[in-house]
């Protein structure tokens, strides 16, 4: 099984000028904005850098014990950067137009970056959440309010088409995805008709003002919408714009992690359907909150997150790791919750986890010989995310 990563040995040294643009390309670029470029790409109007030095900057600010220490499903991004540096396809690409902005008393975190890839063409990236569970729970909060990011990227898509006259491509994965079309849909319309195609990996959808506005619905197709086989972000509230749906090496909600996503030379390999597991999550999820009042979407996030939270961790994806302390930890705030939520989140935590009525349950206790008092083998004190492919 290949991925993005691999694309750069099997098609670095083509040029676009010998191949054109596609969607795996739009994908790496999607995510070259989850690299913090602070001190080395200049921002609005301040020049550029080439891919390849800003790689070398990269490197020399940041150790690899630093790297290392990032544990989030997004920290393949610098390796990303460093194998991009060496081909030609991308190397001599120009950065131009870095912001990032984090503001932790408005709950902000935006950040963009403009590339120029030799086929003349600049891509807007737009930086999606990791998988921080404040991550994603932003992403949930877009059911019942915007959020600030939303506005930051129009207003960072209407300067940077101020700048210059030429046609632009805009991409993001996750929440980047989200916001490629939200800004899309937001600038004025001289700047909308010089948008080329806008790429959507995997990025939560809208509520329905957003949906049925005139700009955006005069933008759909232009949109090109890419899901992993067990998407949950992606099946985030409405877009029924058709996605490419493709096969994922991970499982569950760690299929949102891109290089996860399967592929063939410059293609991806796709499937019919989504899986049972994103379908069932759609289908439940979309019927709670289109019946729920604004007020009470809020509130069954707020209580849905609560619970995450309460294990300790910062990643949703080492929820797996929490332990007994953690679950305990979870349980005894599930009990504080009404139960119309407490059953909808057990509900939710079936779909997510393998094993989550043992997790919670407060007869779990790890044995000496690595299994549950269920007896399911384990390790001690922790509890696997999801089956792997190979325990079906």
């Amino acid at each position: 099984m290949s991925n993005i990563l691999d694309y750069m040995n099997w098609r670095g040294d083509i040029t676009f000028a010998k191949d054109k643009f596609n969607d795996i390309d739009a994908l790496i670029l999607s995510c070259v904005s989850y690299v913090n470029l602070d001190g080395i790409v200049p921002g609005i109007g301040g020049g550029s850098v080439s891919l390849q030095e800003c790689a070398e900057r990269f490197f020399e600010m940041h150790s690899k014990e630093e790297l290392d220490e990032d544990k989030s499903f997004i920290n393949f991004a610098p390796e990303l950067l460093r194998r991009m540096a060496g081909t030609e396809r991308f190397g001599d690409a120009r950065l131009r137009n870095y912001v990032n902005k984090v503001d932790i008393s408005t709950e902000t975190q935006f950040a963009a970056v403009e590339i120029i890839t030799d086929d003349g063409v600049p891509f807007v990236s737009f930086r999606g959440t990791d998988d921080t569970i404040v991550g994603w729970k932003e992403d949930f909060n877009l059911s019942y309010r915007t959020v600030p990011s939303e506005g930051e990227a129009i207003d960072y898509l209407e300067e940077v088409c101020s700048v210059h006259l030429e046609n632009i491509r805009l991409g993001g994965h996750s929440k980047g995805g989200h916001l490629a079309i939200y800004a899309a849909s937001g600038v004025s319309s001289e700047i909308a008709s010089r948008i080329v195609r806008i790429y959507d990996n995997d990025g939560p959808g809208f509520n329905r003002d957003t949906y049925e506005s005139e700009q955006f619905t005069s933008l759909k197709s232009r949109v090109d919408r890419i899901i992993p086989e067990g998407s949950i972000i992606g099946r985030l509230l409405i877009n029924d714009i058709n996605p490419v749906i493709v096969k994922s090496s991970e499982t569950g909600i760690m299929q949102h992690n891109p290089v996860s996503w399967q592929l063939t030379g410059r293609k991806f390999e796709t499937c019919d359907r989504c899986n049972s597991l994103s379908d069932l999550f759609d289908a439940t999820m979309t019927g709670w909150i289109d019946g729920m009042e604004l007020a009470d979407r809020k509130f069954f996030i707020d209580d849905l997150f609560a619970i995450f939270e309460a294990s300790g961790c910062i990643y949703l994806s080492l929820l797996s790791k929490t332990g007994i302390k953690g679950a305990r930890l979870m349980l005894s705030r599930m009990n504080q919750m009404s139960a119309e939520s407490s059953n909808k989140i057990k509900t939710l935590g079936r779909m997510f986890f393998a094993n989550w009525g043992e997790m919670l349950s407060d007869k779990t206790v790890p044995k000496a010989e690595g299994k549950t008092e269920s007896g399911t083998p384990d390790r001690p004190g922790r509890f696997k995310l999801f089956k792997r492919k190979d325990e079906d």
